[in-house]
């Protein structure tokens, strides 16, 4: 990138962080400089099911413009679908659901081939990176659309999904949820965890190389998915119970069991899990200062070798000074102005997630 492009860059990006001294330029050139140098990877991102497509600057948080600006070279789009009524009718529409957001993944990387590709190992992230292009890796998000069937798990392998998190709000055939659903009349201990077919899932899973993705999991299941897997585990998308008190978030406890593991938490930039609201008040938006101080908290905690990045993005995420994957470096910013060196920030940034990803993928045993 050339220095003009960099003064652009730069300008911009302090505008947007409504910054403007020497020593905030300072930190904001390094950390442009850094983004060249790295492989800054954003761990969880939806996308709408009115997602334009990601050649334009859009009016949505993440399109190919964005992640340029950003110096980001990949992510992880997830096949999300709510969850819904385990009947017939409710899993043939969620797998209708899950396969429009399959084809939306599909059609970010496949309609701009000189600006994606599709990944499906960190060893193609690193390759698709290098030729300046923007890496795609698909992952599952509540397993409700594989109905029943554990054989669904090596049909969406086969699709290339290589990360999949069984809950998200509502229990459904393989897990508890730590966010149980009132309309759907769940109870929070419907399988005291995982399900039996939830557990045969784990094994499976990990035959497959598919990571496993622990957010939003009870305690229970999340400790039932650790005691059972035989590679790393993440946490795609979490926020901090010492930080926010909410049922979705993990306790220390759960961060100590995820280190044990050799695993990944990788923070969410989501305002509510980052600062408690007022009561009866319409709370602003949590800041990058107060997302990297759960950062900090997370890897003074366990190391910074377990802990990442996480936006949420098209599904709530966003924080004061990253709204958008374009002010991606605003993150690297307030890492930097805390004293993080390069190498941490290269591990927070993506280097820690597509390790694990890696070792689930060398510890499979089934193709």
């Amino acid at each position: 990138m050339n220095k003009k492009i960099l003064c652009g860059l730069m300008a911009g990006l302090l505008l947007l962080a409504g910054r403007a001294g020497a020593a905030d330029e300072k930190l904001l050139e390094q950390a442009l400089q850094i983004h060249q140098r790295i492989i800054a990877f954003d761990s969880h991102v939806d996308l709408p099911f009115d997602y334009p497509g990601a050649a334009a600057d859009g009016n949505t948080q993440i399109d190919l413009p964005k992640v340029s600006r950003g110096q980001l070279k990949g992510a992880t789009l997830a096949v999300f679908v709510p969850q819904g009524p385990r009947t017939a009718e409710g899993y043939a529409k969620a797998q209708q659901d899950a396969e429009r957001k399959y084809k939306l993944i599909k059609a970010f990387a496949e309609d701009n081939p000189d600006k994606a590709a599709l990944a499906y190992t960190p060893q193609d992230v690193q390759g698709i990176a290098a030729q300046g292009k923007f890496a795609v890796l698909i992952s599952v998000l509540n397993a409700y659309p594989l109905g029943d069937d554990l054989a669904q798990i090596d049909a969406w392998h086969q699709r290339g999904v290589r990360v999949l998190g069984y809950a998200h709000a509502g229990n459904n055939a393989w897990s508890d949820s730590s966010r149980p659903s009132k309309t759907l009349n769940d109870t929070p201990d419907e399988h005291g965890g995982l399900s039996d077919l939830g557990k045969q899932g784990v094994a499976r899973l990990n035959q497959l190389g598919i990571l496993i993705d622990v957010s939003q999991l009870t305690t229970p299941g999340l400790k039932q998915v650790l005691k059972l897997s035989k590679a790393p585990v993440v946490a795609s998308h979490s926020g901090l119970k010492a930080i926010v008190d909410a049922p979705r978030n993990l306790s220390d406890e759960e961060l100590d069991l995820i280190r044990q593991n050799g695993g990944v938490v990788q923070v969410v930039a989501f305002s509510n899990y980052l600062r408690k609201a007022p009561e009866g008040a319409k709370a602003a938006p949590a800041t990058v200062a107060q997302f990297v101080e759960a950062i900090a908290y997370a890897s003074k905690r366990i190391g910074i070798d377990h802990v990442g990045i996480a936006s949420d993005f098209n599904h709530g995420g966003g924080v004061e000074g990253w709204q958008n994957e374009g002010e991606a470096q605003n993150v690297t910013v307030e890492l930097l102005r805390r004293g993080y060196s390069e190498r941490d920030i290269a591990k927070l940034w993506g280097g820690n997630f597509l390790r694990v990803l890696g070792e689930a993928q060398r510890r499979a045993t089934k193709h």
